[in-house]
Formats: structure tokens, C-alpha cells, sequence
């Protein structure tokens, strides 16, 4: 599911290139802003990125260009600049489907047909993808995976049928594909890697254009989101982790009064989640900022931040614990909580796709009046 984009100037006008197929794509309209936490669907449906395809192997007349660089080999983090980010979800789908009771509370949120249509139309099955990331900017959204083997050229061809314009492809490095286009009123830009990674910038192509600067290592002076100078304060990057959400600050307007007023001093936010053997989720939220000698009182504020959420009427509904460890360090404020999963697929249910009467867990019709005795007589 993508989340919604502005319009920049950079996608009005598609521009070519020597080794670039003329096609025209034409001007796009202006996007509607969208809804960001919805569009989101908490961290995994996050990762359904609709915009998972691409296109099919160099168009008659296209140059190629000889080798030039080894291309870069990382994970989707690698790829994202830190310049004007404003948030980073990073993922791993084949972990989370590996885990029995974690596929079964995806199954309940998101059928698996879903994913088998995804699959379909996108050529990636979400289920083998080992990581992904979503990235927002203020006119573009980035969506990358790393592929497994085999997948890329069936996934440029998938992106090539959706596109409703003639496509723009660049094939300037033997180990890169640029495909842009227009689907529905978006524009669209597809970019693999050594058919190991790929990745869909919708809105601004200037992301998969950055894509590919990394992948051909020109931006060795430019840092990638997680060495930028916000986020690299944060310590939630582990393996263990199946889902990490990233934003760096500042915070401005009502975000900055969330959490007792710490996020206005906050220079970066990090969840990270990991499963336990026993239905929970092992969460931790980290806040860097310049904390020194106040460290303390912001932990203890950060503490009563936490127990008043549990105690809303969106922590009932997510049955949030309320018992939380917080520490704190100069530079770091980190809460650690145990969450139910079971409670959090409820609450996702609830809020999402349930109605008033779930939400209230208000008895049903069948379960609060009795069955009427049947009748001996003939129906009048």
C-alpha cells in the first residue's frame, strides 16, 4: 500500500538521455496528500509497497554502456539518503512469515490472497523478500527489497504492462535497469540492482536516480539515512529485530508535544520490534537527543509519557502493558515494553476492520436473545 505524495516540479517534464529511450510520459496532475499512519497500516502492512515491479530487458535501440564501476552490494538501507528523510520502515518479510505465530496474526490482518494477488501482478512474493524499506519524502516515496534470485526480470516486465504511458528505459551499467512511466496519475520509476535489489520511487524520480548513484558508489560524500547525523544517534539497528520504524527530527507542530513534550528535544525516534517465544513483542523506543544532566527527569518523563498512553482509550484498545523499563544516558532515552500479540490483532481488527460492536465487544444478536421455542402449530 503506498502512501500519498506531493507533486514536484522534477516529475512534470521526463527528460532523456543518449542511452535513453524517447518516450513521452506525460504531465501528471497534482497528487493528493495522504494519510500517512493509515497508508501505513502499522510496520508490516507498510511493506506492501503496490509498486513492487519492473520491466523488461533493454527496448530495441537502447545503448548500453560498457562497465564501469562494481555496483554496491548492501541491504535496502544502503540505498535511502538521509537529505530531507522523513521517515524509514525497514522490514523482514521472510523472517516475519517464518515465524508461526507472527504469520498467523499477519493472516488475520492481511488474507493471504492479498498476497497472492500482490505476487501476481508485481512478480514478488512478499513471503521470500529477506528485507525491505519504505521511505518517505516531502514529494516522493521510496519503496525497496532485496529480491531473490531470478525474480527482476519478471518484475520489469510486470511494471512495464502497468505503466499507461510508453516507458523510458535506461540501461547505462550492465547491472542496472531505469524504468519510468506513469501508472494511474503517478508518476512511477523502477530501478534493480545486479537483479538482487529493486527498487520504486512514486512521485519524484530523483530517489531511484540516488538509487542508482549509490549503487554505482558516486555519493561517497553524501550519507545514507542511517549514517545521516539524526539517525545515526540510534542504537535500535539489530538483527534480531523484524521491524524497525526511523524519523528523524525535528518535530514540529502537534508531534512535538507528544510524549510529555520530549519529542520537541528530540533529534530522532526509533521503534524497533522482535518476537518472543511466548506471543509477545519485545518493543523499544529510542529518543537521541542532547539530554546531559536533565537525563533523569526526561527518563522519568518519557515513564509517565507511557503510562498515560497505556491507560487511553487507544491503549485499552490495544490492551497495552503498562509496566515499561526505561534507562537514559546523555545522548539516549530508551523504553522497553512487552506487548500481547494477540492483543495487538485485536486491536488492529477493532479499530480497522471491525464495527461499534466490536470495538465495544458488545454482545451480538445471536449470543443476547434467546432462540423463540418452535411452534407445534401450523404457521398462520
Amino acid at each position: 500500500m503506498r502512501v500519498g505524495t506531493r507533486p514536484s516540479p522534477a516529475v512534470t517534464k521526463a527528460t532523456t538521455t543518449p542511452t535513453t529511450e524517447r518516450a513521452r510520459v506525460p504531465r501528471a496532475p497534482r497528487l493528493e496528500r495522504g494519510h500517512l499512519l493509515r497508508r501505513w497500516g502499522w510496520l508490516l502492512p507498510a511493506v506492501l509497497w503496490a509498486a513492487a515491479c519492473a520491466a523488461p530487458t533493454a527496448q530495441q535501440g537502447a545503448q548500453v554502456a560498457p562497465p564501469s564501476t562494481t555496483l554496491h552490494r548492501g541491504p535496502p538501507a544502503d540505498f535511502v539518503s538521509a537529505a530531507g528523510l522523513r521517515w524509514l520502515v525497514l522490514v523482514r518479510p521472510q523472517r516475519i512469515f517464518a515465524e508461526p505465530e507472527l504469520a498467523s496474526a499477519i493472516e488475520q490482518i492481511v488474507p493471504s490472497r492479498r498476497f497472492a494477488a500482490f505476487a501476481e501482478a508485481s512478480g514478488v512474493d512478499l513471503h521470500a523478500v529477506p528485507e525491505a524499506a519504505v521511505a518517505g519524502w516531502a514529494y516522493s516515496t521510496l519503496y525497496i527489497a532485496e529480491l531473490p534470485r531470478d525474480v527482476a526480470p519478471l518484475a520489469r516486465a510486470r511494471f512495464s504492462e502497468r505503466l499507461l504511458s510508453g516507458a523510458l528505459t535506461k540501461h547505462a551499467h550492465p547491472g542496472l535497469y531505469r524504468i519510468t512511466g506513469v501508472i494511474g496519475q503517478t508518476p512511477e520509476t523502477l530501478v534493480t540492482v545486479d537483479e538482487r535489489l529493486l527498487a520504486v520511487a512514486v512521485g519524484d524520480p530523483i530517489q531511484a536516480k540516488v538509487v542508482e548513484a549509490y549503487a554505482e558508489q558516486r555519493l561517497k560524500n553524501s550519507p545514507t539515512a542511517l549514517r545521516g547525523a539524526a539517525l545515526s544517534a540510534l542504537q535500535s539497528r539489530k538483527a534480531e529485530n523484524v521491524a524497525e520504524l526511523y524519523a528523524p527530527g525535528p518535530f514540529a507542530d502537534e508531534w512535538k508535544h507528544a510524549a510529555n513534550g520530549l519529542l520537541e528535544s528530540t533529534v530522532a525516534l526509533a521503534i524497533a520490534v522482535r518476537p518472543l517465544p511466548n506471543g509477545k513483542l519485545a518493543t523499544t523506543i529510542d529518543l537521541a537527543g542532547d539530554w546531559q544532566s536533565a537525563a533523569a527527569h526526561a527518563a522519568d518523563r518519557l515513564s509517565a509519557a507511557w503510562t498515560t498512553f497505556a491507560r487511553s482509550s487507544a491503549g485499552h484498545l490495544f490492551e497495552l502493558n503498562e509496566a515499561a523499563e526505561v534507562s537514559a544516558t546523555p545522548e539516549l532515552l530508551t523504553l522497553h515494553v512487552e506487548l500481547d500479540l494477540a492483543a495487538i490483532v485485536r486491536g488492529l481488527k477493532a479499530s480497522v476492520l471491525g464495527d461499534l460492536s466490536e470495538i465495544l465487544r458488545l454482545p451480538t444478536r445471536t449470543e443476547s436473545t434467546p432462540k423463540a421455542p418452535a411452534s407445534s402449530g401450523h404457521a398462520r
